[in-house]
């Protein structure tokens, strides 16, 4: 009989605690939430460059919020909050849009999403994943 390992490998690496899902084009905000989650050291970020990406390749993880800001459509962001709505149901879900993208701001709201306009501070980002990681505590 062969004892299984228990720790992290190479095949099989240690489950980080957190998973946040991010749909976005503008690397300066990728790394802002990359640098909140590697200072809290309790998750990973997955990266997508459009909604699409997402619907066709979904992480693997227990997804902890998902933060879509990127440029697509308000008809591909309404068609990915359906989608991620019934993948997802108890999933916090985030749109991120322009000042004045009144569109977008609607679109998020009748899609279960909060709305954040940019430029999204560090406080803003660093908020939205402590409420995230709050909703999972008390669900568990």
């Amino acid at each position: 009989m062969i004892a299984r390992e228990q720790g992290a490998s190479a095949l099989r690496p240690m489950r980080a605690r957190t998973c946040i899902v991010m749909v976005c084009a503008n690397a300066s905000e990728t790394d802002q939430v990359a640098c909140l989650l590697s200072q809290q050291n309790n998750g990973i970020l997955v990266t997508y460059p459009q909604a699409e990406d997402l619907a066709l390749d979904p992480p693997l993880r227990k997804v902890l919020l998902v933060i879509l800001a990127s440029d697509d459509s308000t008809q591909v962001i309404t068609r990915t909050l359906r989608w991620l709505r019934t993948r997802l149901p108890h999933c916090p879900l985030a749109v991120v849009g322009n000042v004045g993208g009144g569109e977008y701001e609607i679109t998020a709201r009748t899609g279960g999403a909060m709305y954040l306009t940019r430029p999204v501070t560090t406080g803003q980002w660093s908020g939205m994943l402590r409420k995230a990681q709050q909703m999972v505590s008390r669900s568990l």
